[in-house]
């Protein structure tokens, strides 16, 4: 079965990345991202390309991880009041 392969660019190097359940448009627009990311840490002074790579797979890294913590706490609080609810209709199933 062939890959899906988009083709993308950054900092004007063409890569080819499997589709990994995003579409074109997504990965283009995340490829812009970090390139914008990328052209605001060499505005802030001259440092090579793969440690600008590596700043912004930091970056992003980051921002995917925080985002997922999140979101679990907000699971969790959700899942408080589910529980809640259960046992006050089991509460209220017994009277």
């Amino acid at each position: 079965m062939p890959k899906d392969i988009v083709q993308v660019e950054i900092k004007r190097i063409p890569l080819e990345v499997e589709n990994s359940g995003l579409g074109g448009m997504e990965l283009t627009e995340l490829a812009a991202q970090v390139e914008a990311y990328m052209q605001n840490l060499q505005a802030e002074g001259e440092i090579d390309t793969l440690k600008q790579a590596l700043y912004a797979a930091l970056h992003f890294a980051s921002q995917a991880y925080l985002k997922s913590q999140n979101e679990g706490g907000k699971r969790q609080e959700e899942q408080n009041r589910l529980d809640e609810l259960i046992l006050k209709l089991k509460a209220a199933q017994e009277k």
